[in-house]
């Protein structure tokens, strides 16, 4: 945050801004999020070249390793800082998306595929991004993002799979240390006040202008942009990667394949795909070559990745379209599970405000793989949450928590189930799990806050601390201070508060050096 709050402020500084006027704009920015809309063709414009890690390993399967030379000229921490708070800026601009059942499933795959490669063990961390494109995207310290377009275009689990694993390929090859080591440290560092800048449109066009003309755009593109040895890196990597976890190798090239062929037919949905991962005719033939070399798997859709991309499906089509796609595949039976096109059917139905079709259509799931699966069951509480059968809604929740306890969709389902049918005591046990279990969780902070500012459950120490906490997570620092410093002033009310306030008197040292 500090170094992105210092090139704010040296980019201030160039506008002539007074002390005071940088201070608050910055204030300002770090309240409001850096990430708009504007900026989102900048990063998908670096989805292949932003990749690094907080730990390094050797190359895998005889592919070059670095040399220390080249890691020291952008730390770990300062790649993952970096990374990291663009994520957060993703958070703030509401361009994540968070829908837990899908983040479950990629984050859980993701880890697989990672399991496989020399940095088995290690921190990675997968989001879902609400966009209609057909991408994804790499960031410095092993962050790892999808769009929501992507799963909805794949034709099955594998072709999803190899987009996955060839990012994560290029994380493993380290490969934005390779672009560091023949650029200028300062550089690369500057490339937060560029990003800032474009960023801070919305705040004062002018200033991204400037960004603009500072010379730093080239620089930036040159160290973000891979090589097309690079990209085959990446495609040998991923390719090994997917192999390993059961997955036919040849899905690589036949989606790479797919997709120049849609925008050779003058269509839009590979264009930003293409963008960022260009497709050469060496590349395609490189990627079938080492898929013909390999024995035969064929590792067949899991019901996770079948349902998230029906989620998927719905988010991505509108929903008078969906009904018809559903009620069109279903006549004509081309569907790889109908169970899974079923709960599609009942889902869009759902969310069309059809709850009593979208009963009907969700119990006729036969299969007991999806009848029992906790992204089934989600729907089905909520069906009965919408049709005020609460008692059973509950004990439903109670008995999927039971058998899928690690399962966050159902736990965040039922605390809003609760707090909306106010039944504030097991709704403050059920946070406390959600606290316990993801403290860095900014919505779960959000739900904490949201249980104490209730009249019949009023607790200022424990609302603001819950706020306070979220900012903090969010890294608005001075907002969660602003939060955290009332929470201070006020008093315990219920057993447990003493602890709190402990807790922020501690935390406050550190909201402060973040803010330095």
């Amino acid at each position: 945050m500090k170094l992105l709050k210092d090139s704010l402020e040296q980019l201030y500084q160039s506008q002539k801004l007074t002390p005071q006027e940088q201070r608050d704009a910055v204030i300002d920015v770090s309240r409001r999020g850096f990430l708009k809309q504007a900026l989102s063709a900048t990063l998908y414009g670096v989805a292949m070249g932003t990749c690094t890690h907080k730990v390094f390993a050797e190359g895998i399967n005889g592919l070059p390793d670095l040399g220390d030379n080249d890691r020291s000229n952008l730390t770990p921490y300062e790649a993952d800082q970096l990374g990291h708070q663009v994520i957060l800026n993703i958070y703030s601009q509401g361009s994540m998306l968070e829908d837990y059942d899908s983040l479950d499933y990629i984050n859980k795959l993701g880890d697989e595929l990672v399991s496989y490669s020399p940095l088995a063990g290690q921190e990675f961390n997968f989001y879902l991004i609400k966009d209609k494109d057909i991408n994804a995207f790499a960031l410095p310290g092993g962050y790892i993002c999808a769009n929501n377009g992507l799963i909805y275009a794949t034709l099955n689990e594998a072709e999803f799979t190899s987009v996955m694993a060839h990012e994560i390929g290029h994380v493993v090859q380290h490969h934005i240390f390779r672009n560091i080591s023949v650029q200028n440290r300062a550089q690369w560092m500057g490339m937060a006040g560029l990003l800032a800048g474009a960023l801070l449109a919305a705040v004062n066009p002018g200033l991204a202008v400037v960004a603009a003309q500072s010379g730093q755009g080239a620089g930036i593109q040159n160290m973000l942009s891979f090589s097309r040895d690079y990209e085959r890196e990446a495609d040998r990597v991923g390719q090994q990667l997917m192999y390993k976890a059961g997955f036919d190798a040849h899905a690589m090239p036949e989606f790479f394949q797919r997709m120049q062929d849609s925008y050779k037919f003058n269509t839009n949905d590979a264009l930003a795909f293409l963008q960022t991962h260009p497709v050469t005719v060496e590349r395609l033939s490189e990627a079938e070559a080492r898929a013909n070399q390999l024995p035969v798997k064929m590792r067949q859709d899991s019901v996770d990745f079948l349902l998230v991309r029906e989620k998927c499906r719905v988010r991505q089509i509108a929903p008078e379209e969906a009904l018809k796609f559903y009620a069109s595949t279903i006549q004509t039976r081309r569907y790889v599970s109908l169970d899974a096109q079923l709960y599609g059917l009942a889902l869009a139905q759902f969310m069309n405000k059809s709850v009593v079709r979208s009963v009907e259509s969700l119990n006729k799931v036969t299969n007991p793989h999806y009848q029992g699966h906790p992204i089934v069951i989600g729907l089905r509480a909520r069906q009965l949450v919408a049709l005020r059968d609460f008692n059973l809604a509950d004990k439903l929740y109670d008995q999927a928590l039971a058998n899928f306890p690690n399962h966050k969709s159902l736990w965040m389902g039922q605390l809003e189930f609760l707090l909306g049918t106010k039944n504030y005591s097991k709704a403050a046990g059920r946070v406390d799990i959600l606290i316990q279990n993801y403290p860095k969780d900014p919505d779960v902070w959000d739900q904490y806050a949201l249980l104490y500012a209730d009249d019949r459950y009023d607790n200022p120490l424990r609302y603001h601390y819950g706020l306070g906490s979220e900012y903090y997570v969010l890294g608005s620092y001075k907002s969660a201070l602003d939060q955290y410093q009332t929470a201070l002033k006020s008093k315990a009310k219920q057993p447990g508060d003493e602890a709190i306030l402990e807790l922020v008197s501690s935390r406050i040292p550190d909201v402060m050096r973040n803010l330095k």
